[in-house]
């Protein structure tokens, strides 16, 4: 059995952190021996399991936009507000709103608050709650507890989560053309083969073995389809929950992005997308005072499996000495421009400020290669899939054109 435990460091912040065993005493005991103390500690289910593990995530069930609470936690705390008093009031704030999710904001909000003002570290008291807010949010604001100044790291994240979410956005409109002109070919292609195929049929019923081996194909697909409408429609709504499944599945979507990964254009624009979140986190973290190592620790759980890898080993080799520029590069996690921008952060001691503007460079990459991704993919799949409906229309016209040339 998993337990989830608010863990307190020797330095007095707090980290969550996952154990296993049999039951509660057993997992106090387990503590109690490793010189640890839990300021909290509860079972976690299958599903609390599958929400811990999101990082970065901006909402739990709609419940609270970290976003939005980070910029009016800023504008008090840059005011002078101090951070209890935040906290009451943006609290009261989403109490006094209407409907049930302004609720759940205000309960969440007055959570933290109550936890503050019993003297727990506003860090400590996010990371009670991992599925609602991101632990990059939370190592930032624990560096900015030792000098009680949280303007500067809230001002950073925002600013964080603002160009990421950008740079997400840009791949997801360049999508979302040739997603739309998929759908749109893909039903006018059942309309033809299951309803229009079918009348076909009975018009050619009599032709037998004198039809095209094509045609032929074509229209029996068409009048099994016609015939049995309720099994077809079963059959498509099993094909779409797979589909669904399938998107879900991590595997899939690993797979899915090996495939990408060789096509090159692609492949560049991709790596950019990833290269410059890791780089944004790390300048996060780095400009909040954070330890290049702890800073690897937390960017590595932004990243897929494979960059995640090469993350641990490029931590390996700068805990053995070795510079953050050469470890990066050695283990592809770097291109020629961001090498340059990370060798001239440690020779001028300004590379938080270089990764940065490493990121800054990424992101203008993958912006641009978003724009031309999207002039082109959308062409080609107009093509494949005119190409596509010409020849079934061709192939239901077909018979007609071999009786008119034996007519004559």
């Amino acid at each position: 059995m998993q337990f989830r435990v608010l863990a307190l460091r020797s330095d007095g912040s707090a980290h969550p952190v996952l154990i296993e065993a049999s039951d509660e005493t057993t997992a106090r005991k387990m503590l109690a021996q490793d010189g640890v103390t839990a300021l909290e500690l509860r079972a976690v289910g299958a599903l609390g399991r599958s929400l811990a593990g999101k990082r970065g995530g901006a909402q739990a069930g709609g419940k609270l936009d970290v976003d939005l609470f980070c910029q009016e936690l800023l504008a008090l705390v840059t005011a002078g507000v101090p951070i209890g008093e935040a906290l009451e009031t943006l609290a009261s704030k989403g109490s006094s709103a209407a409907g049930a999710i302004a609720v759940d904001q205000g309960s969440i909000l007055a959570k933290l608050h109550s936890r503050v003002r019993e003297g727990l570290p506003l860090s400590a008291a996010m990371a009670q709650h991992p599925e609602i807010f991101p632990n990059v949010l939370c190592e930032s604001l624990r560096a900015a507890e030792q000098t009680s100044d949280y303007g500067p790291a809230l001002e950073r994240f925002v600013r964080y989560r603002r160009l990421t979410r950008e740079v997400r956005e840009k791949l997801v409109s360049a999508s979302i053309y040739p997603l739309i002109l998929l759908g749109v070919s893909t039903l006018v292609l059942l309309f033809l083969v299951g309803y229009v195929v079918p009348r076909f049929a009975d018009v050619y019923a009599d032709m037998g073995d004198k039809l095209p081996t094509a045609s032929r194909a074509l229209l029996w697909v068409g009048s099994r389809i016609g015939a049995h409408p309720l099994l077809t429609g079963v059959a498509l709504a099993g094909f779409v929950s797979a589909v669904v499944w399938a998107v879900r599945s991590q595997g899939f979507r690993e797979a899915v992005m090996q495939g990408l990964q060789k096509v090159p254009r692609l492949r560049e624009v991709l790596a950019a997308a990833e290269f410059s979140r890791l780089y944004r986190t790390l300048a996060l973290l780095l400009h909040g005072g954070i330890p290049m190592v702890a800073s690897l620790d937390v960017a590595r759980g932004l990243l897929p499996p494979q960059l995640a890898r090469r993350l641990d080993a490029s931590k390996v080799s700068i805990s053995e000495g070795r510079t953050f520029s050469d470890s990066m590069r050695e283990h592809g996690l770097s291109t020629a421009v961001a090498d340059r921008f990370f060798r001239v952060g440690e020779g001028s001691g300004k590379l938080a400020e270089m990764i940065d503007r490493a990121a800054d460079f990424h992101e203008d990459e993958v912006s641009r290669g978003a724009e031309w991704l999207g002039r082109i993919i959308g062409p080609f799949l107009m093509l494949i899939m005119g190409i596509v409906i010409g020849l079934v229309v061709v192939l239901m016209y077909m018979p007609i054109f071999s009786l008119a040339e034996a007519i004559q």
